[in-house]
């Protein structure tokens, strides 16, 4: 769902460039957003990101294939996301992947309520089928002249499988604070304070 990956830019008053945030599986987006405009991104931040081997690793052609027609299939995909949509299983597995704690009233109601559009679903289908991982991204990241800033969920099982973002890339922070996997939800006063801590 569009609620545990989002993206966003913030550009301080001084004209020093923009912070790009990209949360979850949007981390591609936000890194080639950086690498593609190197003269107005200062920064980014990557919040509960892939490991550094997903981004770096292709999934094959092969594999997408099969994860999109089945999510496009009228009777399989259907149902597929009918039981996805269903509140019950959202809370279920928000709580079992994407929060520390359980997952609050607001947050299944947003969830629902954005799954109620037939019209999203075809974005989300290209998501889920993975194909924003479709190529490697090390080129990218490797030449990234910006800074960027790694944060984890203190309860995120993939903390040290983030590590090698610090040993492959020259100016990369690692950071942790309360959450799990969708912080800017769960712990949005402690991801602004990462911002202020930038300057934005």
């Amino acid at each position: 769902q569009s609620n545990q990956n989002n993206g966003s830019s913030n550009c301080n008053g001084d004209g020093a460039g923009c912070l790009v945030i990209a949360q979850g599986g949007l981390a591609p987006v936000g890194i080639m957003l950086a690498h593609r405009n190197p003269l107005h991104v200062q920064n980014l931040m990557l919040t509960s990101p892939p490991t550094y081997d997903e981004i770096t690793t292709p999934i094959p052609e092969s594999e997408l294939r099969t994860n999109y027609d089945f999510l496009r299939s009228p009777i399989l995909g259907n149902l597929a996301f009918a039981a996805l949509e269903n509140r019950a299983i959202i809370e279920f597995f928000s709580n079992l992947f994407l929060f520390d704690d359980d997952c609050d009233e607001e947050w299944l109601d947003e969830t629902e309520r954005e799954s109620r559009y037939v019209e999203a679903r075809t974005p989300v289908q290209v998501f889920n089928a993975g194909l924003l991982q479709h190529r490697s991204l090390e080129g990218e990241l490797k030449e990234l002249v910006q800074s960027v800033w790694v944060v984890s969920g203190e309860g995120d099982k993939r903390v040290l499988d983030r590590q090698m973002y610090r040993d492959e890339l020259d100016k990369c922070t690692l950071t942790s604070i309360g959450g799990c996997n969708v912080l800017p939800w769960e712990n949005a006063a402690g991801v602004v304070e990462l911002i202020k801590k930038l300057g934005y």
